[in-house]
């Protein structure tokens, strides 16, 4: 017994030195351990269906977000309208022809200076305009569970509405091609973003880049090439923003997709083909993931839009934008709550 006693007295001493302990009043007090700065950041870009134009309610306050929550048997709908405080959202992103260089068509989170950007609570009108809403809504109201006020997670959407690979003019995401969307606009966008959550003294972890895209690539002639120009811009990306991955590794950095609409209402040109060009590429890597929004494919969410044609009406109960492309409410909320599944599920939050 003496000679244990005599042990663990050396061990407390040796502790006292060799772990930082202070010694006063005969007491031993911990030196003070620096509490992990570390915050969760995702990106969100590609088209109209991630950038919004989706509506929440109507002129007539048809409540389709209400709607959609009582449908799904959710709780808590107020706080997609006073904002989810748990997850900041700096929004930028115009509708189809509305990018010009004075960024005028531009709905933006901050409105003096549209490209450095804005954190606010997430919640509804930050898809295309004020009354309408995007996929960012229903992955915040799932993660909110995940953080916290004083650590959110943030969301740096940048999207164009009819944007894609082979698009001429300002709205290509091809890095072959000037301007690209990628290099006049998302990487100053992400970086600006970026730099103000360095300002508040924590530190930015990219933990995904989530995209919604493809309607436009969908044509029989650029699906062959769909597969490496996507792959290009998430190269790039991934190299650019490497110092802010985990670990400082732009490879750990998820790829986040979704495949397009492939329902009745609206059938794009060979959208079953490029459908699995984005599946197929979700297998290349342990990090790839495609959520299978299919009315056809086996365990799909069968995502709907409205009726009415390429551009038809929206209806009025659906809160669909464009009757033959944009997400009705309910599933536009599904949508977001998706991509939050797959953050989840994979465990992309922890370090």
């Amino acid at each position: 017994m003496k000679k244990r006693f005599m042990f663990l007295s050396l061990l407390s001493i040796l502790c006292l030195v060799g772990c930082g302990g202070q010694k006063n009043d005969d007491s031993t007090i911990p030196l003070p351990v620096e509490e992990d700065n570390t915050v969760s950041v995702f990106v969100l870009s590609g088209q109209s269906n991630m950038e919004g134009q989706t509506r929440f309610g109507s002129d007539n306050e048809t409540p389709w977000l209400k709607n959609a929550f009582a449908d799904l048997d959710l709780p808590d709908v107020d706080v997609c309208f006073d904002g989810i405080e748990e997850v900041q959202t700096s929004f930028f992103g115009c509708g189809y022809g509305q990018l010009t260089d004075d960024l005028s068509g531009v709905h933006a989170s901050n409105q003096e200076d549209k490209m450095q950007g804005l954190f606010l609570p997430t919640k509804v009108g930050m898809g295309n305009k004020d009354y309408y809403m995007g996929p960012e809504l229903g992955c915040a109201y799932k993660l909110r569970e995940y953080a916290t006020k004083e650590k959110p997670i943030y969301f740096i959407k940048c999207a164009f509405s009819g944007s894609g690979f082979d698009q001429s003019g300002a709205i290509s995401w091809a890095q072959d091609k000037e301007p690209n969307l990628y290099t006049k606009y998302l990487k100053d966008y992400v970086q600006n973003n970026l730099d103000a959550i360095e300002a508040t003294g924590k530190k930015p972890v990219i933990r995904g880049f989530l995209w919604h895209q493809g309607e436009s690539d969908s044509d029989p002639k650029k699906i062959p090439l769909y597969r490496d120009r996507m792959d290009t811009l998430l190269t790039k990306f991934k190299t650019d923003f490497a110092s802010y991955a985990k670990y400082e590794d732009g490879n750990n950095i998820a790829f986040i997709d979704a495949l397009i609409y492939d329902g009745p209402n609206y059938t794009w040109n060979n959208v079953d083909e490029l459908n699995q060009v984005k599946l197929d590429y979700a297998n290349e890597s342990e990090l790839n993931f495609c959520i299978n929004t299919s009315t056809k494919l086996e365990g799909g969410l069968a995502l709907e839009v409205p009726g009415g044609g390429m551009w038809g009406g929206g209806g009025s109960d659906t809160g669909g934008g464009d009757g033959g492309v944009h997400y009705k409410t309910k599933d536009c909320l599904r949508l977001g709550m998706a991509y939050a599944d797959v953050i989840i599920e994979n465990f992309l939050l922890d370090d």
